[in-house]
């Protein structure tokens, strides 16, 4: 018993140098933003779930971003959006589009780069999704985080 308790011990403490030892590899920057890692995705999911409540402002500011995707230079999709999450510093939203990585690209530097009139929060987290809910494309944050 003892020998087996000894051995476990030894192999978690194995395991956690090994890990201790590995470098993180810095945020890989894409589409004007930086990608957001799996654990977020989830994270930003579970915040979802909850629910959000719209403002009048928060309606106005939607349908002025879905203006401006409309007004980008040889805009060929159509894009949605739905915030899940928004305070003073952050704002969640899901983007509803196409799976095609050039207009996920210019939607997204769009809205990571424009702060529309400072109605848009500094910090910003982009889940791109297709048109059927069922893939995830791209999930983008800003650089400021």
């Amino acid at each position: 018993m003892k020998t087996a308790t000894k051995t476990l011990l030894l192999l978690i403490f194995s395991i956690m140098l090994t890990n201790c030892k590995k470098q993180h590899e810095a945020p890989k920057e894409k589409y004007c933003g930086i990608e957001v890692t799996g654990f977020e995705i989830m994270d930003l999911k579970t915040i979802a779930n909850k629910g959000y409540t719209y403002t009048d402002e928060d309606k106005a500011l939607a349908g002025d971003m879905m203006r401006a995707v409309e007004e980008i230079p040889n805009n060929s999709y159509k894009a949605k959006f739905s915030f899940f999450m928004k305070d003073e510093n952050t704002i969640g939203m899901y983007i509803i589009g196409p799976d095609d990585q050039a207009a996920v690209e210019k939607i997204s530097c769009l809205l990571l780069q424009e702060d529309f009139d400072g109605r848009l929060p500094e910090n910003r987290k982009l889940l791109f999704y297709t048109d059927d809910h069922a893939n995830l494309v791209a999930a983008i944050k800003s650089k400021t985080e």
